[in-house]
């Protein structure tokens, strides 16, 4: 990862590169030059009190030399003068010195009786508190000014309890320089601070190195987690996040703001990951991961929101026609066979198309509306733009959906059939369910406009009992009659995959006397394939009751005639899109004939839909196919509550036409 796309990565996630050594190194300095400061201040401190307390017991010892030469009546007043001439000399041999000034002799009372300087004789002493605490037997001392020559100078005056012979009491006052304490103490404290300060500034410049080393690890980390928290681990690819922030950006450009959304999904999936295995499944998903970039332009993003879906971004397919070739681009770069664990897997992928600003102007708009797309192209096949109708909490689909439900409950659903005519002597051998909406406003509705809402609402499986019901009971009315006829029925996956279906078609069946022989349940390969070993359980269950299995719009999906033989079926319907082809399409009409020979060769029938022309009916007869429906021979029918003769004699004549071209 570059410096820039680093710098790039963190800015997204709100965070920029820690500075470490600049921030170490202001913070470091300033902390130890406070600390260095308050240090040299507590050690001078320090060192001035050393010295105080030096000079006090200095004072204290020099002044209890003189002691035992005092006399009691020296502390009486003032003395004789040859008594203080005496004192003169004993003071001058033994107390002053060059850094001693002054001396002096201090009654209980505070008066000074003697002093070597004969100003201060009488006088009487100006710090009773600390003449009190002396003569309690403990050494005091206090710093004050005295007149001087040079206009005063300061000096540190010590008070020191005496007891002469007899128990008289009395204190010595020594007046000291203090400019020689101070400068002691000064020295003393230089010193011991510069050695700290050295130690410090050791420890401050191995700081720079430590700190240079955390900075780059921490660096690395950091860049490790923004492409963490902005790429897909398994892929390498950008994931929600990284691509909600481009679309951002994108949207936000001010006088543009268009661009595409597909969303992207890989069909059956799950399969691949139930049968080899969640590590083939990841190794598919990085391989599907690089195709989809490689088919993209350089103002095209991809992205893996998870599981098995993809998103792009693109700045030039804005247009419907130019963002659905974009999407067919990318389906076929997923759908090239790819080698997995020694297997050639084929992918298809379905592809849902949202347009800014025409359907969204936000992330979470374009991202849902594209989401909503995707689940209609997995039910049509190829990729689908947006549009109102697709959104099942927009407006129309939300009216929609409530008024199915109220259709439902009213019987407005009503269910058509369509003939199936035998080939081989044109006769109508069933009858194939397909439900309409009696709509009170909008008329008749087909399945198209209304099947997708069902879907979305969850109402496929009351459809299914509903149109199951309603056919039954129809069959049920044919029979006494006099007419027998079999009846197809479409279910959906949602049928399948319901453990009670079975059961449910059973009971059906007793409640109308039906011949479970005479139902045929249609199911299209696509949702048999989506989840095969439930839906083949199901279709077992129901083939066990006596029930008949046609898989519907065979040639249009995945499966193939191969994965037929593991399947409990008995009838194939061919796509129409082969049948309306096989006139102007060699391939076509060579595939028809391949399904109908091969499907033969399995033991299934064949019935082919969209039967428009006699020309078709001409090729299908000539292929071998056994059945037909289409509007040739005839169109969907309603019935009523009970069906008369003349109306079934009605789809029979329907195929005279038919069997007079057989005769």
């Amino acid at each position: 990862m570059t410096a820039a796309t680093h710098a790039g990565s963190l800015a997204a996630l709100g965070q920029r590169p820690p500075r470490l050594v600049l921030r170490v190194v202001v913070y470091s300095a300033l902390t130890l030059g406070i600390g260095a400061a308050t240090l040299l201040v507590f050690l001078r401190q320090f060192e001035r009190g050393r010295a105080e307390h030096a000079a006090m017991l200095e004072a204290s010892v020099v002044t209890q030399t003189v002691v035992d030469r005092l006399v009691p009546g020296d502390l009486r007043g003032a003395s004789e003068p040859a008594r203080r001439r005496q004192l003169d000399r004993l003071f001058r041999a033994r107390v002053l010195d060059g850094e001693t000034l002054a001396a002096a002799i201090a009654r209980p009372d505070g008066r000074l009786v003697y002093a070597t300087g004969p100003s201060l004789a009488g006088q009487r002493l100006a710090s009773a508190e600390k003449l009190r605490a002396a003569l309690r037997g403990t050494v005091e001392s206090e710093q004050v000014a005295v007149p001087s020559a040079d206009g005063g100078a300061k000096v540190l005056r010590t008070y020191a309890p005496f007891r002469l012979a007899g128990g008289a009491t009395g204190v010595f006052v020594v007046d000291r320089r203090y400019a020689p304490i101070a400068s002691a103490a000064k020295r003393a404290a230089i010193a011991v601070a510069a050695v700290l300060e050295l130690a410090l500034l050791a420890l401050w410049l191995c700081l720079i190195p430590i700190m240079r080393t955390v900075t780059r690890r921490i660096n690395r980390q950091l860049e490790t987690i923004a492409h963490l928290a902005l790429h897909d681990e398994l892929t390498g690819s950008p994931n929600r996040t990284e691509f909600g922030s481009r679309l951002d950006e994108v949207l936000q450009r001010e006088g543009r703001g268009r661009c595409a959304v597909l969303f992207i999904d890989l069909d059956r999936f799950k399969d691949v990951n139930d049968t080899l295995g969640h590590e083939r499944g990841n190794e598919l998903l990085r391989l599907v991961a690089g195709r989809i970039r490689d088919a993209l332009g350089p103002r095209e993003r991809m992205a893996r929101l998870g599981g098995d879906e993809f998103a792009v971004l693109s700045e030039t397919a804005v247009e419907p026609e130019s963002a659905v070739a974009l999407a067919q681009r990318v389906r076929a770069s997923v759908a090239e066979p790819c080698e997995i664990a020694g297997m050639s897997i084929e992918l298809r992928a379905s592809v849902g198309i949202a347009l800014a600003p025409r359907h969204g102007t936000t992330r979470d708009e374009l991202l849902r509306r594209a989401d909503i797309a995707m689940y209609a192209a997995k039910q049509d096949g190829p990729p689908r733009v947006f549009t109102e109708e697709l959104d099942d909490r927009s407006p129309v689909r939300l009216a929609v959906t409530g008024e199915l439900r109220r259709a439902l409950e009213r019987r407005e659903l009503v269910v058509f059939f369509q003939p199936q005519v035998d080939l081989r002597t044109g006769a109508v051998r069933g009858v194939e369910a397909l439900v309409r909406w009696q709509h009170p406003v909008r008329g008749l509705l087909g399945p198209h406009e209304f099947l997708t809402a069902v879907e979305h609402a969850g109402l496929s499986r009351t459809l299914t009992r509903y149109v199951l019901d309603e056919s039954l009971r129809q069959l049920r009315g044919w029979k006494e009659e006099g007419r027998d006829l079999g009846l197809a029925v479409n279910v959906s996956a949602r049928d399948l995959a319901d453990a009670r279906f079975p059961a449910e078609v059973a009971e059906a069946l007793a409640r109308h006397g039906v011949d479970p022989a005479a139902l045929e349940l249609e199911v299209t390969e696509d949702v048999l394939m989506s989840d095969g070993v439930r839906g083949g359980r199901r279709l077992e269950q129901l083939v066990e009751h006596g029930v008949r299995v046609a898989i519907d719009d065979f040639g249009v999906g995945y499966s193939s005639l191969g994965q037929l033989r593991s399947l409990p079926a008995q009838v194939l319907k061919i796509d129409r899109s082969f049948v309306a082809r096989m006139g102007t399409s060699a391939s076509d009409a060579a595939i028809v004939r391949s399904i109908i020979g091969l499907a033969h060769q399995l033991g299934l029938d064949v019935v082919a839909e969209g039967v428009e022309s006699p020309a078709h009916v001409a090729w299908l007869r000539e292929a071998g196919c056994d059945a037909a429906q289409g509007f040739l021979l005839g169109r969907p029918q309603p019935h009523g509550a009970g069906l008369t003769a003349a109306a079934q004699d009605m789809v029979v004549a329907q195929a005279i036409p038919l069997r007079r071209a057989f005769a």
